[in-house]
């Protein structure tokens, strides 16, 4: 029998669930780590979606969740989705490419905690050349128009060519009152693979590690502690995070995502996690 102590051993919490509603965008990003999985057509429902947080609120204790794709605001039911979520106790947050969809993020204020948008740089000649034209300046639309309806934050991919425009991005995002810049490391999976993408180096994030540190951003948060080779978190009963992808694949770190998953899965018609 599948309990969640037997599938995951010793683990008592999740501290954030990402939660993919679907593999399909409306962009194709050379980075994109979906790769092939953009063109699939496989999505939750909104029942499994609702399903699936009950699980995690009552088996691990979560309280925070991030809706993601593919675009989430592709996915109709978002506001519903976002609803269940808040009516469940959970902190809310959506992680968007930020490209207009206007009239869904209307739709979705009034259940959101935070709005997270996707920036590949700070110019838009570098974002707009792993993305698409004017969606650099969209994405800021976006973020200035949400900034007076709920918090702001941004998630970058670090990659060669864009590690120096993060200063700059972390600047005009502290100006517009971000609350957060989540940074990663680009991995050569997915689409990043097939358009050989050029990973940083340790001393590049280094380098950005001392830019950003000597740097006043209040109140913009940064996690600066993914720049450093030494960064390895203590075993723990706790799971920072914890994503799903649409076709039940479960991932415990960024560094899995998009990859095989681990020898678990979550099942999304009897919404548990089950072994694979």
């Amino acid at each position: 029998m599948n309990t969640p102590m037997s599938v995951l051993p010793g683990i008592k919490r999740v501290d954030k669930l990402y939660l993919e509603l679907l593999f399909r965008c409306n962009f194709s990003c050379t980075i994109c780590y979906h790769g092939e999985d953009l063109k699939r057509p496989d999505t939750v429902t909104i029942e499994q979606a609702s399903a699936a947080l009950a699980y995690f609120q009552t088996a691990f204790d979560c309280h925070w969740v991030c809706l993601l794709g593919g675009e989430p605001l592709l996915f109709e039911g978002l506001p519903t989705v976002l609803g269940a979520a808040r009516l469940l106790g959970y902190r809310t947050e959506i992680c968007t490419n930020g490209y207009k969809r206007r009239a869904m993020l209307t739709r979705c204020a009034n259940h959101l905690d935070m709005l997270r948008v996707s920036l590949d740089g700070g110019t838009a000649q570098i974002h707009d050349r792993i993305r698409r034209p004017g969606s650099f300046d969209a994405a800021f639309d976006t973020l200035t128009w949400a900034a007076q309806r709920t918090s702001i934050g941004a998630t970058c991919t670090l990659t060669a060519d864009n590690i120096g425009t993060v200063p700059a991005l972390a600047e005009r995002l502290r100006d517009l009152g971000a609350r957060d810049l989540t940074l990663h490391r680009v991995r050569p999976v997915g689409n990043a693979a097939t358009n050989g993408v050029t990973p940083v180096t340790w001393d590049q994030t280094q380098h950005l590690h001392e830019q950003l540190t000597a740097m006043d951003l209040a109140p913009l948060s940064v996690n600066t502690d993914i720049l450093l080779p030494e960064r390895c978190p203590p075993p723990s009963d706790v799971i920072e995070k914890l994503e799903i992808s649409p076709d039940g694949r479960v991932y415990l770190s960024c560094a899995e995502v998009a990859g095989p998953g681990r020898a678990v899965r979550f099942d999304f018609d009897s919404a548990a996690l089950v072994t694979a």
